[in-house]
């Protein structure tokens, strides 16, 4: 299995960007660069969304018969790589503390969120969480937004009142980036029940719908940074805001593989660069 195969799971990508983010909170909030922490994160996120694939497997089988042939021709090593990642996950978290006990929640999260899962692991037919209007998308984001919290978990640091507040712009945010997913997906989606966004209301009013929200979640930032609820970095998601809301452009159901292989999944990776660009712009006042 090499490394140009598992690129066509996401998985890879999906961990950078994950990995990539919990270091942009820890650089936003804390200036501490650590590169355990990335590592952990990104080895954790391989296992969850690992895990994730091989649970929908024939849910893709119509939106991406590419990973589902990947999947079935490499099942067990693909497998093994999970355990591996979850495995240095675990032994990275432990290094930090109690922290550690926070990381096997990860893949329980995973099991009871898919219905197919927790009925091959346990035995127990689940209610698919899936088939609730949007309930996929904010469990996802939701997800994602936990790492903001985790990073101070990790570093044994408070969480500040800034941090709070920017949990709620942060989750529609990330609510966004999960539902730009949900356009490729709309044919198997509808066989399977999932009732996202586009599903429900369609296209065009989806898009409509994630341009207000993300507008509102870039003032609501904005507004925490001129109060002092967050650095002044913080402005890092001006240019984030014209990256999302060129992404919600591109995206449709027949869009090609680079909007979601590569847009989409690189959006928390290029957080690192509006970083950069932040600084820079803070630095040239």
């Amino acid at each position: 299995m090499n490394i140009t195969a598992v690129l066509y799971t996401g998985v890879f990508l999906l961990s950078l960007s994950a990995a990539s983010m919990a270091l942009f909170f820890s650089i936003l909030f804390y200036n501490v660069l650590s590169l355990p922490y990335f590592l952990l994160v990104f080895f954790l996120t391989y296992a969850v969304y690992g895990m994730d694939r091989l649970a929908g497997m024939e849910e893709d089988r119509v939106s991406h018969p590419e990973r589902t042939v990947f999947l079935q021709r490499n099942r067990w090593p693909f497998a093994v790589s999970i355990v591996l990642a979850f495995s240095g996950s675990l032994l990275l978290a432990a290094l930090s503390g109690w922290v550690v006990v926070l990381v096997p929640l990860a893949p329980i999260a995973v099991m009871f969120y898919s219905g197919n899962l927790s009925g091959k692991v346990l035995a127990i037919r689940k209610p698919n969480l899936k088939q609730y209007f949007v309930i996929k998308d904010i469990v996802i984001a939701s997800g994602w937004a936990f790492l903001l919290l985790m990073t101070s978990f990790y570093y044994g640091l408070p969480i500040m009142t800034g941090q709070w507040l920017f949990l709620i712009p942060l989750l529609i945010k990330l609510f966004v980036m999960a539902a730009a997913y949900d356009f490729k997906d709309i044919s198997s989606d509808r066989r399977a029940f999932v009732r996202t966004l586009p599903v429900v209301i369609g296209e065009d009013s989806s898009k409509l719908v994630l341009h207000i929200l993300n507008t509102v979640a870039t003032a609501f930032i904005l507004l925490l940074v001129y109060f002092g609820y967050l650095p002044l970095l913080g402005i890092v998601f001006l240019p984030a805001f014209i990256y999302q809301f060129i992404m919600i452009r591109l995206i449709r159901e027949d869009a090609p593989e680079w909007v979601y292989f590569i847009v989409c999944d690189l959006e928390q990776f290029f957080w690192l660069v509006f970083l950069g660009i932040g600084s820079w712009l803070i630095g040239s006042f």
